[in-house]
């Protein structure tokens, strides 16, 4: 009887044996996928660290060419004020002589008026002068004897 437990404890043991062995080499499988995939990861992640480096680069030139244009439109900014106000100081001046012009015209126009006034009365009192000594002059030819 002894023989035929130990041979049952045997076989029993096979089994158990032949059964580990299948766990084992499932779980051998399992690890080395487990492992691959690992590797696909860790490969994946370095790929994914390069690109960071890469748009971390990329990032950097942006900022700088941002700072850059930042500057330059503050410069053309600063520019486009001072002419600006160049032009509205040149504005103001052209605005006050158009209106001295303006003024000295008026001022001109009034004296030309009068001027023009005074030349119809002189021509008015050189015609009647002129009248009157025609009629002083007929006057004197017929008083004088001739």
């Amino acid at each position: 009887m002894a023989n035929r437990n130990l041979s049952g404890e045997l076989a029993l043991l096979a089994t158990e044996v032949d059964s580990l062995a299948k766990t084992l080499a499932r779980t051998e499988v399992e690890l080395e996928r487990e492992r691959s995939r690992r590797r696909e990861v860790e490969a994946e992640l370095h790929g994914l660290r390069e690109q960071l480096a890469i748009c971390r680069q990329r990032a950097k030139k942006a900022e700088g060419e941002v700072a850059k244009f930042a500057a330059q439109t503050d410069r053309e900014r600063h520019a486009a004020e001072m002419l600006e106000r160049e032009l509205r100081q040149q504005l103001a001046v052209t605005e006050e002589s158009s209106e001295q012009l303006r003024s000295s015209l008026e001022q001109k126009e009034g004296e030309r008026r009068a001027l023009e006034k005074n030349l119809r009365e002189l021509m008015d009192n050189l015609r009647n002068a002129a009248i009157e000594a025609g009629r002083a002059s007929g006057d004197r030819e017929a008083t004088e004897p001739g």
